[in-house]
């Protein structure tokens, strides 16, 4: 059988067969082929016609849908009463999907008479399947053709037509719902354009990927060959100007390299614009990076800041006028005969002040910067040149169009074109609608302090403790306002200039407050920086120099403030400000004569007198601790006036590196609280760093200086930005004014150290120093306070002990909320067990570590 098969086939294979097709028969299919596609084509395009042009007033009598538009004779339709029929089947069978009808015809011919397509099964599956979805699609929809005056309303009241309502809404809508109805739809609608197209979805979006690269490129191509062609337009024009100014210099006599500049002033005029359309070949109007200089720029001004300007902000003695009227002590301290120091001690040398500036050389610089940027496509106009004590801020006017970042980009640039060490640029200038370059001038001026002590804003009536900082880039002096800050932050590197700015704020509050209106507690980990400082009498206690001890002032402070707000809370105030301006009270009335009045006799209760006496023996309520608040003593006086509390500390690191937790928590609190108190804190560092300069301190003090520090790392921590790390050094900081986020650039104040003790020996020639005793005698002795605890604080230690036992937590707040004691006591409790070994040592808002069992007391 097999090799019969075989035999068969080797039969059919060599036999002649049918014979083949001729090239008449071939020439005829192909003829048919066309004839039938050009059929298709042009019945398409006769449907398509029939339903744009369809009305109901077009159809016969017979179909009874012609009442709803005026019948018309003859019919209106592109094709005539059989195009109004077709198009009212075609409507009413397909609604809106009968213009696919026409467009897939179109497809069918196209297929046919170009590719030579023969139309089979799936393609007539997949354009039937294309439409009757698409109909369906329509009538779930609510969204498209829904208006009441269409078409479709009239024959269907669907857009979708007969099908579609069927489909989508009779079958498919009541199987599946609404959503489920559309999903399935529109997936067989994705599966029918495959049959009906034979492209694979994947193919489709490489070929569509495909052309979306070839237009980029294209797109990337002409922007290329416009670049070029505008910076061979910027040539020619360099060219020409180049060729203009030689043929002026052979003309006219030789004059210096300067005298150009005038010719520079005309550029904002309109007259350079015609002169670049006279290059433009096939320049977009629109394009990107096309600037046009201003046409009415401000006239270039030259202003010297740098010189100094005579004040009359000094009396003929030659000292500063204030009328600060005498205050009380902290301990009753009073300095009657205490004169201020004269301004004779600081010293004002005339050859210190700044040669006139060479404006020339200014406007050269500025032409430069002009010049750089315009080689870079940047057009601009120079503005006003103000020169400064140690910077000069050269002005320029953006293009129309221009984004102001493009500059600061150029920062490089600019400064290797200017031959500058360092530059900043100020995109815009706040206020103002010019771009600053600033540039460090190569003399810089000296600002001494006098100047600034002389200067009428010193004496404004209007700061409460003025600090005399420095000066601005504008010339104008920058007084700051200790009270209204009310703290300062003072970070930047070393030998940038932070001694001498603490050294210009404690010689600023010297010159006008005495002992009885303000006190120091300066802080000095280093030892050398506030040595001078020592002999002075507006000290609280002598300069502290061991980190150890900085906790106990720290602490006075605290309760200081704690102190003052119970006596303000006593007479009836709320600030610092309003105590001291009420009326002095009587000296020969007693304070409890007219605070309390006697009340009247009242029946006494037994029963409340016996459970508060039960309460007070068992611990539930403590009687108040004389100790720890003079002011629950009736005898304590209240004085009438209280000074200023200046706390300065200088070296923030060397304390952080000590007792990091305890002084983050101490200088939080001050800074919290201490404003309305009277008592503020100056803090400087020369270590920026963020395990220094903590978020909690940064939070609690919003005045901050900076001077010049060596990353933007750095100057982020200080100011929360950059711009420090762009300082020249010497004095040039960025000073941040309380309530504002601009920063203020300016040449800090100078005072050597023969004027600072000339101005100490002066203040300490006025009286002897009257230190605090409480806290004195707690630097003296730091260990005393473990000796002298009485019978009464050991009882409240042992229940101390018994609660932390049994609660297995030791906090302050907890011990005392527990006991119902003072916040101060319950901190005192805590330290001593620290001290005998209980307790770890303080780690913020976490409880401290108990180091030791004590099951005993539970």
């Amino acid at each position: 059988m097999a090799a019969r098969t075989s035999k068969k086939r080797t039969t059919r294979k060599t036999s002649p067969g049918r014979p083949p097709k001729s090239t008449e028969e071939h020439g005829s299919s192909a003829a048919k082929n066309d004839a039938v596609a050009v059929l298709m084509i042009g019945v398409a395009l006769l449907l398509f016609l029939g339903l744009v042009s369809f009305d109901t007033g077009d159809l016969p009598a017979w179909t009874k849908l012609n009442k709803y538009s005026e019948p018309v004779s003859p019919a209106e339709n592109f094709v005539g009463p059989v195009g109004a029929l077709a198009g009212l089947a075609l409507y009413l069978l397909f609604g809106a999907s009968a213009f696919l009808i026409p467009a897939v015809m179109v497809w069918f011919g196209a297929a046919k008479l170009i590719a030579h397509i023969r139309i089979g099964p799936r393609m007539l599956t997949g354009a039937a399947g294309l439409i009757l979805c698409s109909c369906a699609l329509l009538h779930l929809q609510p969204y498209f053709l829904q208006e009441k005056n269409t078409v479709f309303h009239k024959l269907t009241a669907t857009p979708g037509g007969m099908f579609g309502e069927l489909i989508g809404g009779t079958i498919l809508q009541a199987l599946l719902g609404t959503i489920g109805a559309s999903l399935v739809l529109a997936m067989l609608y994705m599966v029918c354009l495959i049959l009906l197209t034979g492209f694979h979805p994947l193919t489709f979006m490489h070929q569509l990927g495909g052309a979306i690269r070839s237009g980029l490129a294209w797109i990337n191509t002409t922007l290329a060959e416009r670049s070029e062609r505008r910076a061979d337009r910027r040539e020619r024009i360099r060219q020409a100007l180049q060729e203009e100014e030689e043929d002026a210099d052979i003309v006219e006599p030789p004059k210096p390299k300067r005298k150009r500049a005038p010719r520079k002033k005309k550029q904002p005029e309109p007259e350079p614009i015609p002169e670049d359309d006279s290059f433009a070949d096939d320049e977009d109007d629109d394009a990107p990076t096309e600037e046009l200089p201003l046409k009415y720029a401000p006239k270039r001004k030259i202003i010297d800041a740098s010189t100094r300007r005579s004040n009359n902000g000094v009396s003929q003695t030659g000292k500063l006028e204030f009328t600060n009227r005498p205050a009380a002590g902290l301990e009753s301290a009073e300095f009657p005969n205490y004169e201020l120091p004269p301004l004779s001690l600081l010293s004002y040398d005339e050859d210190a002040a700044a040669s006139p500036a060479d404006t020339s050389q200014l406007t050269e610089t500025q032409d430069i910067i002009v010049d750089t940027l315009s080689t870079f496509g940047i057009e601009v106009t120079p503005g006003d040149i103000t020169r400064g004590p140690t910077i000069t801020r050269y002005e320029i006017y953006p293009g129309r169009g221009l984004r102001v970042n493009r500059i600061t980009a150029l920062e490089a640039d600019l400064a290797r074109a200017t031959r500058a060490e360092r530059i900043n640029i100020i995109a815009p200038i706040p206020g103002k609608d010019t771009v600053g370059i600033e540039i460090a001038n190569d003399d810089k001026t000296l600002v001494q302090l006098r100047e600034l002590l002389e200067d009428e804003k010193f004496s404004d009536p209007k700061k409460r403790i003025p600090l005399a900082l420095g000066k601005d880039v504008y010339g104008n002096a920058v007084i700051g306002d200790l009270a209204a800050m009310p703290h300062l932050l003072v970070a930047g590197a070393t030998g940038a200039g932070k001694s001498v700015c603490i050294n210009s704020i404690i010689t600023s509050i010297l010159y006008k407050f005495s002992p009885d209106d303000l006190r120091f507690i300066m802080i000095d980990p280093k030892v050398v920086e506030m040595a001078d400082y020592n002999v002075l009498p507006h000290l609280v206690v002598p300069v502290v120099n061991d980190p150890k001890k900085t906790l106990l002032a720290l602490r006075w402070v605290v309760n200081e403030m704690e102190r003052r707000y119970q006596m303000f809370a006593k007479v009836g105030v709320r600030n610092f400000e309003t105590f001291n301006k009420r009326e002095p009270v009587k000296k020969d009335v007693p304070a409890n004569e007219f605070e309390i009045e006697e009340p009247e006799s009242e029946e006494v209760d037994e029963d409340a007198i016996e459970d508060l006496a039960r309460a007070l023996e068992e611990g539930d309520i403590t009687p108040p601790d004389p100790e720890e608040d003079d002011l629950f003593n009736e005898d304590a006086p209240i004085p009438d006036r209280i000074p200023y509390i200046v706390v300065i500390i200088d070296e923030l690191a060397d304390l952080m590196q000590t007792a990091p937790a305890e002084v983050e928590q101490a200088i939080a609190r001050i800074a919290q609280k201490a404003r309305a108190a009277g008592i503020h804190l100056i803090v400087a560092t020369q270590t920026p760093r963020a395990d220094v300069v903590t978020g909690i301190i940064k939070a609690n003090i919003p005045t901050r200086i900076a001077f010049q520090v060596s990353s933007k790392i750095d100057s982020r921590v200080i100011l929360d930005t950059s711009g420090a790390d762009k300082l020249v050094g010497k004095g040039d900081m960025l000073f941040l004014p309380p309530g504002s986020a601009k920063l203020v650039r300016s040449q800090g104040a100078f005072l050597d150290d023969e004027e600072v003790r000339a101005l100490v020996a002066h203040c300490a020639s006025q009286g002897e120093q009257k230190f605090e005793e409480t806290i004195q005698e707690a630097i003296d002795n730091p260990d005393a306070s473990e000796e002298s605890v009485s019978d009464e604080d050991e009882e409240l230690i042992e229940r101390t002990l018994q609660i932390i036992a049994s609660d297995k937590r030791a906090s302050t707040s907890h011990i005392q909320r527990r006991l119902g004691i003072g916040y101060n006591r319950a901190a005192r409790m805590m330290d001593i067990l620290e001290q005998r070994g209980v307790l770890g040592p303080s780690e913020g808002a976490k409880p401290r570590e108990i180091l030791v069992d004590l099951s005993r007391y539970a």
